[in-house]
This record gives structure tokens, C-alpha cells and sequence, in this order.
């Protein structure tokens, strides 16, 4: 078993790397086809999303990802998936999990293994965990005290994600609308580098606030699209509201707006602007393959920095945007 997991890790140390003839022939090759360790890939993509999450806080001195392929060599050694030294001077150790529920638990045997371990180093154990696409962080005694089970519902106002990380909320105001205009037309000199996989090229983005145009982005005028990286995320988050307009046979509009105040967290759109951008073979990028192309020294990704400027831009143009940190899970410090 141990060696199919290896086999599974190199492949995906290196697929993103690979185009979509080479991918499945190395599949072949690896003996990975129609088997169920495909499911044990979305668990280490979501440790690369981890790590991508702590690239964007910006506030670690070292973040150091371990390989628990040596863990076999001796019985004792439960390691878990990371240590990070915040700039802070505190340290810890991380052990990722993800589920596709919102139901988490770990045996007592694994749990105070790995807490031997992490304390054999001289480190605090915390589970990192992603239930159903949502973060939190909680010290292993949490666990303990619960029986060593969590449930979103029940467990998210303990988490300490939002607050050891130091994240950052910005709520946007309801009545903020956004009409993108696509052409199927081809054309490079109307469209603005972004493409819709039905509707064709993007040609244009007005921002409105309370009906009142802030801005139009157009070939022809580029000045504020850095700020429309920022829709992406409410985009996503209010997908079952967009509202299609067909033009004419080539051109279709989208209307998405916000009929409440729409609660957004700054990590979030880190994560969203990856998922809109697409690789050299023409495939959205995910947490694995922009973690390699960061490690590639490219500069393209949205830091915390980044944001607050963008951010500030819209509040200068007249969007009522507020934002605050966490001192606990459920109490924000609004900045003024």
C-alpha cells in the first residue's frame, strides 16, 4: 500500500507539468487508472492550498513542508505535514485534513502519536482542516476535549484559523453590480486577456453603485482592471444569481449584483484568482500546479499587500467597502 502511495505522490509532484496525452499515458504507466487512490490526490492538493494560504498571510518566517515517506524508517515517527515558524517567533506543527462533509475525526491512537511526535520537537500540534471548502485551526487538546471529532457547525467559533492568521474581512455593500460583456466574435484587439468557455472573449466590465457607473474597462480603456480581479470571488460566491442577457448572436451580457452586503475574507480571493487563471496547456490552474509555478520565481500571484491597495482604489472611487480583523472568531475590529 505504502508503495502506491508513493507512486501517486510522484505523479503528482510532477502533473501539472504534463500535457493531457502525457498525463494519462503516465497514469498508465504508474498503474494508477480506474483506482482508488485517485481519490487521495484531492488530500494533497489541498495540503499545496494550505500552503498557498500561509504564501498570501505573509506573516511566516518558514514554512517547511515535510515528507512522510521517511516516517516508515522508524516506529515512532507520526509526522504530520508541516512546521511553521511564524515572524512572530511562535512555532508549530500542522497536520492537514480535508473532507468533503462537514464531519471530521481522527482515532485517539493517531491523534496522541502524531502529539508525541510534535512534542518530541518541541512543538504545539493543530489540525489544519477543510470540511466541505471551509478552513479552521484548532490545538490538538480541542480535539481531545471533543471526544476528537469536529463538526463545522458546532466547532467553527473555536477555530483560531481567522485569528492566528491574522485575516481580514472586507464586507461589500449591497446595490454593487457588475455587467461583463462577452463576444464570440474573433477579435485580440476588443478582448481584455480573459475568456469564457461559452460565451467567448471578455470585451467589457462597467462597476456600478447604486446604479451610478464607477467604471468601464474596455481594450481601449485598461486603467482599472487590476480591480476587477477582485470580482472573480463575488462572482463565485453569487453564481446562482448572475443573470444572462443574450445581445445578439455573437455578444452576451452578465448582470451580477449584490442584494445584501456580501461577507468576503481576504485569503479567499487569493484562492478564487487562481482558479480563474489557466495554464500553458490551456487548463485552470488549481493549489498544485500554481504552487510549481510560483516555485518558479513567477511573480503573478495576489498578495495580502496587493488586495488592501486594490481594495483601497474602489473605497477612493466611492465603494462603501468596510474591512476588519478578528480578535476572536465572532468579534471584528472595523478599521475607521
Amino acid at each position: 500500500m505504502s508503495n502506491d502511495i508513493e507512486r501517486l505522490k510522484a505523479f503528482h509532484h510532477i502533473e501539472s507539468f504534463l500535457d493531457e496525452e502525457t498525463n494519462l499515458l503516465l497514469k498508465k504507466k504508474l498503474n494508477l487508472e480506474n483506482s482508488n487512490l485517485e481519490n487521495r490526490l484531492p488530500g494533497l492538493k489541498v495540503e499545496d492550498e494550505f500552503a498557498l494560504i500561509l504564501h498570501f498571510f505573509n506573516n511566516c518566517k518558514h514554512i517547511i513542508s515535510i515528507d512522510e515517506t521517511t516516517s516508515i524508517l522508524t516506529d515512532e515517527s507520526y509526522q504530520s505535514d508541516f512546521i511553521i515558524h511564524f515572524k512572530d517567533g511562535k512555532k508549530i506543527m500542522v497536520e492537514v485534513k480535508s473532507s468533503k462533509d462537514n464531519k471530521f475525526k481522527i482515532s485517539q491512537k493517531n491523534l496522541e502519536k502524531r502529539r508525541t511526535f510534535a512534542d518530541d520537537l518541541g512543538y504545539e500540534l493543530y489540525f489544519a482542516l477543510r470540511l466541505k471548502g471551509y478552513w479552521m485551526l484548532f490545538h490538538n487538546d480541542y480535539l481531545i476535549e471533543n471526544n476528537y471529532k469536529i463538526e463545522t457547525q458546532k466547532d467553527m467559533n473555536n477555530s483560531t484559523f481567522l485569528t492566528m492568521f491574522d485575516a481580514v474581512i472586507y464586507i461589500i455593500p449591497k446595490d454593487v453590480k457588475v455587467e461583463s460583456k462577452y463576444s464570440l466574435e474573433q477579435s485580440k484587439s476588443r478582448g481584455l486577456g480573459i475568456r469564457h468557455g461559452e460565451y467567448g472573449e471578455l470585451i467589457s466590465i462597467k462597476l456600478f453603485y447604486q446604479d451610478t457607473l464607477i467604471f468601464e474597462v474596455s481594450a481601449e480603456n485598461k486603467e482599472h482592471l487590476p480591480e476587477c480581479l477582485l470580482f472573480e470571488l463575488w462572482y463565485d460566491m453569487l453564481l446562482d444569481n448572475i443573470v444572462f442577457e443574450k445581445l445578439d448572436e455573437l455578444t452576451v451580457k452578465s448582470i451580477n449584483k449584490t442584494t445584501d452586503e456580501l461577507m468576503t475574507l481576504d485569503f479567499k480571493y487569493f484562492l478564487s484568482s487562481i482558479n480563474h487563471m489557466f495554464n500553458v496547456y490551456d487548463k485552470r490552474h488549481e493549489s498544485s500546479s500554481f504552487l510549481k509555478l510560483l516555485a518558479s520565481n513567477v511573480d503573478v500571484s495576489l498578495n495580502k499587500e496587493r488586495l488592501e491597495i486594490l481594495f483601497s482604489r474602489l473605497i477612493e472611487l466611492g465603494i462603501p467597502i468596510t474591512s476588519g480583523k478578528f480578535i476572536s472568531n465572532d468579534t471584528i475590529k472595523f478599521n475607521i
